[in-house]
């Protein structure tokens, strides 16, 4: 009876990943048509379940003002979402985000975290603003 729990749980999990990767591909074309409602209404629901693509772009949106406002505290609030999972583009916007104190508070210390993570990740950008800030005098 466990294994046969399992199983279906496992069924049931594989399923979603499958519903959230058709809605994040969905969000991809419309985002690259233009059409930045359609994409916003395709990635936040699996943003939310926690899917760091998804979070990435979202941020993107709001930091750019495609499809919504501009909105620096939601672009910090899901690109922190993504790079807290590891994603190394949104560890490298979010380090600059703590840089320069746009859309959160100025912190050199928060910088140097995700700019030193998004470097561990092959964002090679991020050792370019490490010793351009001289991030390691702080």
């Amino acid at each position: 009876m466990k294994s046969k729990f399992i199983l279906i749980s496992l069924i049931f999990s594989i399923g979603i990943v499958g519903v959230a990767t058709a809605d994040y591909s969905d969000g991809l074309d419309a985002y690259k048509k233009g059409n930045y409602a359609s994409a916003l209404a395709e990635w936040l629901p699996i943003a939310q379940q926690g899917v760091a693509e998804a979070q990435y772009n979202l941020a993107g949106m709001y930091a750019k003002g495609y499809g919504v406002k501009i909105n620096d505290e939601q672009a910090v609030f899901w690109y922190k979402k993504a790079a807290e999972q590891g994603h190394g583009r949104s560890q490298f916007n979010l380090g600059v985000m703590y840089l320069i104190g746009s859309g959160t508070d100025k912190s050199v210390e928060n910088a140097k975290h995700w700019l030193h993570l998004a470097y561990e990740n092959d964002i090679n950008e991020a050792e370019t603003l490490w010793y351009q800030h001289e991030l390691q005098n702080y």
